[in-house]
């Protein structure tokens, strides 16, 4: 039985599942007199505000650090502050919706209410501590992405649905395998009870040599089947094709907010339910799985004109980065700086790539294309937005004085700290060759010239947003002290 308390805790699920029924509602009684962006704005917005004001113990609950749901939802510091990055960067995209949205979408309602729908289990997926409850989590968050990539007047947005619908089919049967495997092995489903740390007796590993090796095989297919939410080696091929067939929207939502549930959930399994035993024998798995993401993102991006496929390549790259920080982690002084490291890293991407993305989207306009070639003379015309996208692309590139040069500086430090330095050193090579790119962009936009003119258009909430962005990135990669606080604050609790 559900107490109120309870109740009270999954308010901001609730406000999202409730105003995906009032978008529905609000098109069939008043049709298009109310923009469908802005009723999820609002939803989003009180949802954001409740979880805020539980992360800061304002609104008081017993302890928030121990309080769970059925014990399978977790609603600890860990997961509020993970719901806040998902919802803070959910309504940055619906804000701007009005502006980014595009005359080939259709059934605009219908796709802010599947829109909604996909949140909810993004924030679901923060704070779930049981396997087949993360499974529906997962479902819930992809079941309406493939709706959403439907929704496209295009002819191949039923081709790229299917695309996406047969890769995620695939990853969640792969999830499932695992999952039931272990619950054979264990008897539990839930994290905690999976595998126990030590022998209270003998401090050793519970199980038998030929049991742990099943644990293994079997938590080696669950992290493939989570490497297609984190858009990482073995399911990325999906990428580069729907993010360049997806409305622009669809592609921000999918390379940002999807990312961070997808990691956020991963962490949380990996740290509440893995022997450390059994983790120092997968943690090399990880690091080769890094590892390949890496290369092949940052050499893919390298040959491509077309700046949303050059995004997709560079997304599978930085799950490479965030994975170092992920493979890293050991049972020592140094895991405390290694899981920081990580989620830090993961709410400077999520920033910087956001920011990186409305830019490229408000240029896109004044060109009507996403083909870099393109953007020639941008940087005389609209010198504003596209200082603004430069910025990002230095962070993404991690220059200095941004927030990406720190994540990235705190994720491989914590690498060599834990005896990875050549995965270290791998992650470094690649940040080289992402420079490349980076810069390539860049120099078409400022140095190349022009001479056809460009429309008189604004985009008022782009630049606001894209402004907010950029000031983040600038300040948290002066002074990064103040967001490692709140997030060590924050994994104390999963610690």
């Amino acid at each position: 039985m559900i107490s109120l308390n309870e109740i009270l805790l999954i308010t901001p699920e609730l406000f999202i599942v409730g105003f995906s029924l009032i978008i529905l509602l609000s098109d069939l009684i008043f049709g298009s007199k109310f923009r469908s962006s802005d009723i999820a704005s609002l939803g989003i917005l009180a949802s954001l505000i409740i979880t805020i004001l539980l992360f800061s113990g304002v609104i008081k609950i017993n302890d928030i650090s121990s309080i769970s749901i059925l014990n399978i939802i977790s609603v600890d510091k860990y997961s509020l502050l993970l719901k806040i990055v998902v919802l803070l960067l959910s309504l940055s995209i619906s804000t701007v919706g009005k502006e980014v949205i595009s005359d080939t979408l259709k059934l605009r309602s219908e796709f802010w209410t599947l829109f909604m729908i996909s949140l909810a289990g993004m924030m679901m997926l923060t704070s779930v501590t049981e396997m087949i409850t993360a499974w529906v989590a997962l479902e819930l968050t992809s079941l309406p992405l493939i709706g959403m990539l439907s929704l496209n007047k295009k002819r191949y947005s039923l081709e790229i649905s299917f695309k996406y619908l047969i890769l995620s089919a695939t990853s969640s049967a792969i999830i499932l395998m695992g999952i039931s495997q272990l619950y054979g092995l264990s008897g539990s489903t839930f994290f905690n009870d999976i595998m126990p740390l030590k022998d209270a007796f003998g401090g050793r590993f519970i199980f038998e040599d030929s049991t742990q090796l099943l644990i293994i095989f079997s938590l080696i297919l669950i992290i493939s089947g989570f490497s297609f939410k984190i858009a990482s080696f073995p399911f990325f091929t999906w990428v580069p094709d729907v993010y360049q067939g997806s409305p622009s929207l669809v592609t921000l939502y999918l390379s940002v907010v999807s990312k961070i549930a997808g990691f956020s959930i991963l962490i949380r399994f990996l740290f509440e339910s893995v022997n450390i035993e059994v983790y120092s024998n997968i943690s090399l798995f990880i690091a080769i799985i890094s590892s390949i993401s890496m290369f092949y993102g940052n050499i893919m991006a390298l040959r491509q004109n077309d700046l949303k496929r050059l995004f997709a390549y560079s997304t599978i790259a930085h799950a490479g980065y965030i994975l170092i920080g992920i493979a890293s982690l050991q049972v020592n002084d140094a895991s405390f700086s290694g899981i920081n490291s990580t989620v830090f890293y993961l709410i400077a991407y999520g920033i910087t790539n956001l920011t990186a993305f409305l830019s490229m989207i408000s240029l896109s306009r004044y060109v009507d294309s996403y083909n870099m070639l393109d953007f020639k003379g941008l940087g005389s015309a609209q010198r504003y937005q596209s200082i603004i996208f430069s910025i990002s692309l230095i962070s993404l590139l991690g220059i200095p004085a941004t927030v990406g040069f720190m994540g990235k500086a705190f994720i491989f430090s914590g690498a060599i700290s834990n005896d990875y330095f050549w995965l270290a050193s791998f992650g470094i090579i690649n940040s080289l060759i992402s420079a490349y790119y980076y810069m390539k962009v860049i120099k078409i936009i400022f140095v190349e010239k022009s001479d056809k003119p460009f429309p008189e258009i604004t985009f008022p909430r782009l630049k606001v947003i894209t402004t907010i962005g950029a000031i983040l990135i600038i300040v948290l990669g002066l002074a990064p002290v103040a967001l490692l606080s709140i997030v060590e604050s924050a994994l104390n609790t999963i610690i």
